[in-house]
């Protein structure tokens, strides 16, 4: 069983060892209501999808951070009001009667990718997840890289210029700054303050607030300049980020989620270029640089494969 445990939805995919979903749901997470009501709604999702006559051995959760991965507790996430030091596995594994497992979303939104969708084929792969953020997470050797401490994977706070602008983390210079969603507004912002001729502003007419990746992306269409310098800036620094993960991962793959990529090969292609252009010549032929598939399921999908994962691994020992 997969669970994907979001600030505002509980997302539950029954899976089969063969890949095949028997079932799935998302219920709202109510997480205003606290934890105990929050760890109801989940033993509720997991019960609904139980109905199916399958032997469950063992549930993953997807949990925002930040967590500790081996011991199963969940320290303070922003989106779930009045959580500190949850033994989420604990808990859960007491309801459920079964082991639980608990990851980053992040990662096993990338896990997810790997096991069911556009990194089937591969053994080595990074996935970055671009929208409001960027997120991200590493498959090495058909494992996660989850680092000693379980913070590996932090793709977004890549370094890309020794100075630049301030990340929402409170490091300078972080990928994240500059090629996600709240990057291209803080591009198109300090456009705009120049003076600079866009339709954007008449788009906007003075409320910022109406400025995000989707105008941007529609305006750049109809061929405004501007829009078009915030894509090919965005491309230019995610290819940046991306060069650094082929020479230092070496991966077959890097696959790209998120809401971002509906922008398509506009914004694609470019990526690739200067990606390509700028890793070393061995590791650059060897890698692609797809789109994912699983869409908004990655996530649900990934925690069923890792708990799947876990629980053999841990089976073995």
């Amino acid at each position: 069983m997969g669970i994907d445990l979001g600030g505002t939805a509980i997302k539950t995919a029954l899976v089969s060892t063969k890949k095949e979903i028997i079932a799935q749901e998302s219920r709202p997470t109510e997480a205003e209501k606290g934890l105990s009501v929050v760890l109801d709604n989940m033993q509720g999702a997991f019960n609904a999808l139980a109905q199916n006559d399958v032997e469950i051995v063992a549930a993953g959760i997807g949990a925002p951070g930040p967590l500790n991965y081996k011991t199963g507790v969940v320290f303070s996430p922003p989106n779930l009001p009045g959580w500190k030091n949850v033994p989420l596995a604990d808990q859960m594994k007491k309801r459920l009667g079964i082991p639980c497992f608990i990851d980053n979303d992040a990662n096993l939104a990338t896990y997810g990718e790997f096991w069911m969708g556009a990194g089937q084929d591969t053994d080595t792969l990074c996935a970055l997840t671009l929208g409001t953020g960027v997120g991200g997470g590493i498959i090495v050797n058909g494992k996660l890289h989850r680092g000693i401490d379980g913070t590996a994977g932090e793709i977004g706070h890549l370094k890309v210029t020794d100075d630049g602008r301030t990340c929402g983390c409170g490091a300078q210079g972080c990928l994240e700054a500059y090629a996600s969603v709240t990057g291209m507004v803080a591009t198109a912002q300090e456009a705009l303050e120049s003076g600079k001729e866009t339709t954007l502003r008449n788009a906007i007419q003075g409320d910022t607030s109406k400025l995000n990746g989707k105008l941007i992306a529609e305006l750049a269409n109809q061929g405004d300049s501007l829009c078009n310098s915030i894509l090919d800036d965005t491309a230019n620094w995610l290819g940046i980020g991306i060069s650094s993960l082929i020479n230092l991962f070496n991966p077959e793959k890097i696959v790209l989620c998120g809401g971002m990529i509906a922008a398509g090969e506009r914004l694609i292609a470019p990526i690739r270029e200067k990606a390509f252009s700028q890793s070393f010549k061995v590791p650059a032929d060897r890698c692609e640089i797809v789109t994912a598939q699983l869409g908004n399921d990655a996530g649900v999908l990934g925690a069923a494969g890792a708990a799947w994962e876990r629980y053999s691994d841990s089976a073995v020992q």
